[in-house]
């Protein structure tokens, strides 16, 4: 990043889903803003740390396999990150921990700063489009989060600059994020162990099940209000559900749940 610019900040403050979340979830989220101005490269990744109360905050902001993670001043010290020209990999990775342990968040906004036209997407850790790819012109401001559905109870961001030509041109940072719950190692377990598909769905779905114990499943809908419920019985293997009857078009949440933990996953039905 040679060229000086003067840095126009706008956060973004998205609410939608927020009944939804405190529904799903049961609790207060807390809201933070990594601003990158306290952030530190140790020359893997990139990380910040805020703390609020007992609680200490950690934002990762990683190049997989690379070290081209590279932090800048605008001014003084107003820092941003951006992807060296070092490598021809333009995927940033960003998660979040709490005391430690990995935890879902929603995002609310990144703020970008550019020194040459380009495009950029959002994409979450299920690889769904939080920001489709478009195109952003010199200068500075929020990328647009037009699926926030997909930004709502996640575990990881994707940047991604199609073009990796435009590597040193795009900078990012204000990550404005609510943080949802913390994860424990059953949680993950859980989380990462059983998937539903296909999903979108006409209503016969899947539960791919990687061999855990499960309990029931609970369908809500996007006001709090439990659709239905389900005694999977402590299945392991895959399990196969027609709710093509029970549910029309729209987005639920599907708890599914195991006998000491439980994940929500998101479905949407055509």
């Amino acid at each position: 990043m040679k060229k000086k610019y003067t840095l126009k900040k706008v956060i973004t403050n998205n609410i939608m889903f927020c009944c939804l979340l405190l529904f799903s979830y049961s609790v207060k989220a807390q809201n933070l803003n990594f601003t990158i101005d306290t952030a530190v490269d140790d020359g893997v990744s990139i990380t910040e740390t805020l703390i609020v109360g007992p609680d200490t905050y950690v934002l990762l902001m990683d190049v997989p396999g690379t070290g081209a993670e590279t932090i800048v001043p605008l001014s003084g010290t107003d820092l941003i990150f951006y992807l060296g020209s070092t490598t021809s990999n333009n995927t940033f990775s960003l998660t979040l921990t709490k005391n430690g342990n990995p935890t879902d968040f929603k995002l609310n906004g990144i703020d970008y700063d550019t020194l040459e036209d380009g495009f950029i997407s959002l994409l979450n850790q299920d690889d769904q489009e939080i920001s489709s790819n478009q195109e952003y012109l010199v200068g500075s401001g929020a990328i647009n989060i037009d699926n926030a559905s997909n930004a709502a109870i996640i575990t990881e961001i994707k940047i991604i600059q199609p073009d990796a030509t435009d590597n040193t041109d795009f900078a990012f940072h204000n990550i404005d994020l609510d943080v949802l719950d913390t994860l424990s190692i059953e949680d993950e377990v859980l989380s990462e162990g059983v998937k539903i598909y296909p999903n979108p769905s006409n209503g016969n779905i899947t539960i791919k099940n990687s061999g855990i114990a499960l309990n029931e499943v609970i369908v809500v809908d996007i006001n709090g209000r439990t659709i239905l419920t389900q005694n999977l019985k402590g299945v392991t293997t895959d399990k196969n559900l027609d709710l093509s009857s029970d549910l029309s078009s729209g987005l639920y949440f599907m708890t599914i749940s195991s006998e000491n933990t439980s994940t929500v996953k998101k479905l949407i039905i055509k």
